[in-house]
């Protein structure tokens, strides 16, 4: 799933998705998150799922 994905579940702009990840950024790339552009992994998408509470 790429963010536009996700932020287009949760209903919110990509901007708005980056700024509730801005506070996990650490955590996020020690999971496996990539910088830039590109698809989440399943565990990254999940963690952010699952904290922001967004129905996939």
């Amino acid at each position: 799933m790429t963010r536009k994905q996700l932020a287009e579940h949760a209903g919110v702009t990509t901007q708005t998705l980056k700024k509730w990840m801005g506070p996990h950024l650490d955590y996020l790339h020690s999971i496996g998150m990539p910088t830039g552009k590109g698809a989440l992994p399943p565990n990254v998408v999940k963690y952010i799922v699952d904290t922001f509470d967004i129905d996939k």
